[in-house]
């Protein structure tokens, strides 16, 4: 019976949240383009713009390949990266939501990363972006390097936190579009 309850909180609490998609487990890039018709299908409704669509949808495959390439939380058998990630309707749009364990050595270059990030205005934030291309990607990345500049560009505002487990730091991520 508690497992009923379990579930049905589960539903209740997505409900609640007027969440349209939500993922945990590991991730993979074949899965990443599995899921990604529907997600897109789900945002492409009459009610939602195709400019905002478009900037969710973006977020969202950004931040999946974020929990791809740099989650440290992997599965046993395979080695796939392990995280979560779940759009939501909110007042005024979409928000965005991830949470996937990170490198303890690496959350001070990124918090400091995103900090930078959430007080640069359009015009800065473009700057950012054409200076990473012409410097090209940072040392340790596994992609361009544009991830997060291109995610804050595409919100109007965002979140984040560390969250400490017993073995590594979560980082927890929130965007909304609108």
């Amino acid at each position: 019976m508690e497992k009923n309850k379990d579930t049905l909180g589960l539903h209740t609490f997505m409900q609640d949240r007027k969440t349209l998609f939500c993922y945990s487990g590991p991730l993979t890039e074949d899965l990443l383009t599995t899921i990604s018709n529907p997600v897109r299908h789900q945002l492409s409704d009459d009610e939602t713009k195709e400019t905002v669509a478009k900037r969710v949808f973006g977020v969202f495959i950004e931040q999946a390949q974020n929990i791809i390439r740099y989650s440290t939380q992997k599965t046993k058998s395979t080695g796939d990266s392990i995280g979560t990630i779940a759009i939501s309707v909110a007042d005024d749009g979409f928000m965005i939501e991830a949470v996937n364990k990170i490198d303890e050595s690496k959350k001070d270059v990124l918090e400091a990363t995103l900090v930078e990030l959430s007080v640069a205005d359009q015009k800065a934030l473009r700057q950012m972006y054409k200076q990473r291309l012409r410097d090209g990607p940072p040392e340790d990345s596994e992609g361009a390097g544009l991830g997060f500049i291109e995610m804050a560009r595409r919100v109007k505002h965002f979140e984040f936190n560390f969250v400490e487990s017993g073995d590594g730091a979560l980082f927890v991520y929130r965007g909304w579009v609108s």
